[in-house]
C-alpha cells in the first residue's frame, strides 16, 4: 500500500511538472501545446493499477491539470473542462491498451508498440480532439480545425514519445523488487550514453538552428545510433533531445522551423510531424533490435542445452540437410549405428538395406507436412543381437521451404520385447499355455480370407462331463486335467495343425495346407490319447476323461461365426451320440463338402 501511494505521488508530480512546462513553453500561437506528455504519464499510472483503484488518482490528476491550465494556460474558465478531457483521454488510453493488448508488451514487441502507437498515438487523440479543440476554440478563437489538428498531433506525439519512456522507467523496479537489468547501465555504458545524447544534441543544434542547408535528416543518424547501442531507452531519450532542441529553436524564432513560410500554428504542426517521423523510425528499430538480441540469447541458451543433452543422452540426435544426409550426429549415434563417422551419410545407415524405401517415404512425408512428426520402428541386426530402433523425423521449415530435418533415434528393444510379451500373454491362455480364444479367432479369420483357394479343417473339442471332475475331485484337479490335455494337444501341434483353448473345457483346432485330409486322423489320435490318459487327484484317486469332437471342412470364405457353427453342429451330434466320439460335418452346400474319410462314431468308456 505504501509503495502504491508513493507511485501515485511520483506520477502525479511528474504529470504536474510536465504539463506545466509544456503549457508554459510550447504554446507558441496561444493555442494548444505543441507537445503534450501529460496523457502518457497519466495513462502509464493507470496501467499500473487495477480498475477499482483508478478513481483516486484520476481525481488528483484532474485537480493538478486544472491548476496547470488555470495558471499557465487558458485561464480558470476552460481549465476544469479541459482537465476533464485530458484525464478522460488518459483513462481511455489505459483501458483500450489493457483490453486489446493484455500482455502488456507495449515497448517489448512489434505488435505491442503498434498497439501503443495506434491507440495512444492516433485513435484516442483523434476521438478526444473533438472536445478538446472545441474548448480551445471557445477560449482563444481562431480556426477550429487548426485546434483539432494541434490536439491530435500534440497529444499523439506526446503519447508516442513519452509513454514508452515512462513505461520503461516504471518497469525499472519490478513488482518482486528485482531490478530490470535491461535498463541498468554500467559506469562505462553511462558515460557512453551521455556522450551519445550530447552528440544528438550537438548535431540537432547545428542542423536545426541554421537555414543555409537542408540538413534536417542528420539528427536521425545519432538517434539511430542511440537506438542501436541502448535500445528503447536510447530511442526515446534521443528523440526527446531532438524535441527539446527543435522546440527551443521555434521558441527563439530561429532556424529551419522558424524560417518556414507558415503561420506559427503551421510551423508547430510541421515540427510535430518531423518529431513523429523520428520516433516512428527510432522506436520500432530499437524494439526490433531488442527482440533480435533476446532471440540470439535464447538461441545460444538452447544450443548450450541441446549440446548438453546430446552429449549425455542415450538417444541419437541428428541434424540432416534437405537431402536427408547427416550433418550432425550426437555421441550416442555411434553406438546405435555401429559406425564411427556418420557425416554425409543417409539416415538409412542406421537401418537395414531393406528399410531404405521406408526411410525415404518417412522423409518425404515429413517434407510434405513440416509441422508433423513421422515415427518409424524397425528391427536391425548389430553383431549377433537384434535391436529395435525408433526414429522420429521432423522437417525444419524456414523461408518458405524445408531447409533440413531433425531426427531422434532411440533403442526401444526393451519396450518392444515388453510389447511382444504383452501381446503374447494377451493371446495365450494363462492356465494351459495354449493360444486363447482371441488368438484362435484371429487365426481363423486369416484362414477364411483364402478359404476358397486353400480349404482348411476346423474342429471343436469338448471334454465330456468335465463339471463332474470339478465337483468330485475339486477345481485344482480340474485345472490339472486341463493342463495335461493341453500337453497332449501340444504333442500333436505342428505348423499345419494348431490347437487353442476357447474357454472352460472347450478347445479348438485348425488344420491347414496339405494336412487337411489328415484332420480326422489327428482328431482320432487325440481322442484316443485323451481317453487313455489316466488322471489322479491329490489323494491318489484315479479316473479317466473323454472328449467329443466335431470337424468341418471350410472350402469357401465366410464369417468366423458361420465357420464355428459348421464345426459346432457335428460336436453336438457327437455329444448326442453318447460322447467320446467324432462327427464330421456333412455340408454339401455352400460351406463345405464331406471329408474324404467316411465319418464314423467311435465309442469309448462313457465319461
Amino acid at each position: 500500500m505504501r509503495r502504491e501511494v508513493q507511485s501515485i505521488v511520483g506520477y502525479a508530480a511528474a504529470f504536474f511538472a510536465a504539463t506545466t512546462a509544456t503549457i508554459f513553453w510550447t504554446r507558441y500561437s496561444g493555442g494548444l501545446a505543441l507537445f503534450w506528455p501529460g496523457t502518457a504519464i497519466a495513462a502509464a499510472l493507470f496501467l499500473t493499477l487495477p480498475y477499482r483503484k483508478w478513481a483516486v488518482p484520476a481525481g488528483i490528476l484532474l485537480v493538478l491539470s486544472t491548476i496547470a491550465t488555470a495558471f499557465f494556460g487558458f485561464g480558470p474558465g476552460p481549465a476544469l473542462p479541459l482537465a476533464f478531457v485530458n484525464v478522460s483521454e488518459a483513462l481511455l488510453t489505459a483501458h483500450l491498451l489493457r483490453k486489446f493488448r493484455p500482455q502488456g508488451d507495449y515497448v517489448t514487441s512489434g505488435p505491442g508498440i503498434l498497439a501503443l502507437i495506434g491507440i495512444a498515438g492516433f485513435a484516442v487523440p483523434i476521438t478526444l480532439s473533438l472536445f478538446g479543440s472545441f474548448i480551445a476554440w471557445r477560449a482563444v478563437g481562431g480556426e477550429w480545425w487548426l485546434h483539432t489538428m494541434a490536439w491530435i498531433v500534440g497529444h499523439g506525439l506526446g503519447a508516442m514519445l513519452v509513454m514508452p519512456l515512462v513505461l520503461l522507467i516504471s518497469g525499472y523496479a519490478r513488482s518482486d523488487g528485482a531490478p530490470d537489468m535491461s535498463l541498468r547501465l554500467s559506469p562505462r555504458r553511462t558515460v557512453e550514453f551521455i556522450f551519445v545524447l550530447a552528440l544528438i544534441a550537438g548535431i540537432s543544434t547545428a542542423t536545426i538552428f541554421q537555414t543555409g542547408f537542408p540538413l534536417l535528416f542528420l539528427p536521425m543518424v545519432p538517434v539511430v545510433l542511440a537506438s542501436y547501442r541502448f535500445g528503447r531507452l536510447g530511442a526515446t531519450v534521443g528523440v526527446l533531445v531532438v524535441t527539446v532542441v527543435a522546440a527551443a529553436s521555434l521558441a527563439q524564432d530561429t532556424g529551419h522551423f522558424a524560417a518556414l513560410d507558415l503561420s506559427m500554428a503551421g510551423k508547430a504542426l510541421f515540427l510535430q510531424f518531423y518529431l513523429a517521423v523520428q520516433l516512428l523510425i527510432a522506436l520500432p528499430l530499437a524494439i526490433a533490435l531488442n527482440q533480435r538480441e533476446r532471440l540470439v540469447a535464447d538461441i545460444i541458451q538452447r544450443e548450450a542445452l541441446q549440446r548438453l543433452i546430446s552429449d549425455h543422452s542415450d538417444d541419437a540426435l541428428l541434424h540432416l540437410d534437405r537431402e536427408g544426409l547427416i550433418q550432425f550426429a550426437s555421441p550416442a549415434s555411434r553406438a546405435l549405428s555401429g559406425l564411427e563417422n556418420l557425416d554425409g551419410k543417409p539416415l538409412s545407415t542406421f537401418f537395414g538395406a531393406f528399410d531404405h524405401q521406408i526411410i525415404e517415404e518417412a522423409l518425404s512425408g515429413a517434407r510434405a507436412s513440416p509441422g508433423a512428426t513421422r515415427i518409424i520402428e524397425r528391427s536391425v541386426t548389430r553383431g549377433h543381437a537384434t535391436l529395435w530402433l525408433e526414429a522420429k523425423i521432423r522437417a525444419v521449415y524456414a523461408a518458405g521451404a524445408v531447409r533440413s530435418f531433425v531426427v531422434t533415434i532411440r533403442d526401444v528393444t526393451a519396450r518392444k520385447l515388453d510389447e511382444l510379451q504383452a501381446t503374447r500373454e494377451a493371446r495365450t491362455d494363462a492356465l494351459t499355455g495354449l493360444p486363447n480364444r482371441r488368438a484362435f479367432l484371429d487365426m481363423l479369420e486369416e484362414q477364411l480370407v483364402d478359404a476358397k483357394e486353400a480349404p482348411f479343417a476346423l474342429a471343436l473339442i469338448d471334454l465330456d462331463h468335465f463339471k463332474r471332475v470339478n465337483d468330485t475331485y475339486g477345481h485344482d484337479t480340474g485345472d490339472m486335467v486341463l493342463k495335461r490335455i493341453a500337453g497332449l494337444m501340444r504333442e500333436h501341434t505342428t505348423r499345419k495343425c494348431i490347437f487353442a483353448r476357447l474357454g472352460g473345457e472347450e478347445f479348438g483346432m485348425i488344420v491347414t495346407r496339405d494336412a487337411v485330409d489328415d484332420a480326422l486322423a489327428i482328431c482320432e489320435h487325440l481322442r484316443e490319447a485323451i481317453a487313455g490318459k489316466r488322471m489322479a487327484d491329490q489323494d491318489g484317486r484315479t479316473f479317466n476323461i473323454t472328449a467329443s469332437i466335431g470337424i468341418a471342412r471350410i472350402v469357401e470364405t465366410c464369417s468366423a461365426s458361420v465357420a464355428m457353427n459348421c464345426a459346432d453342429a457335428p460336436l453336438y451330434a457327437a455329444k448326442a451320440a453318447g460322447r467320446n466320439a467324432i462327427r464330421v460335418a456333412q455340408c454339401e452346400g455352400s460351406w463345405g463338402s464331406p471329408m474324404r474319410v467316411v465319418p464314423r462314431h467311435v465309442m469309448g468308456d462313457a465319461g
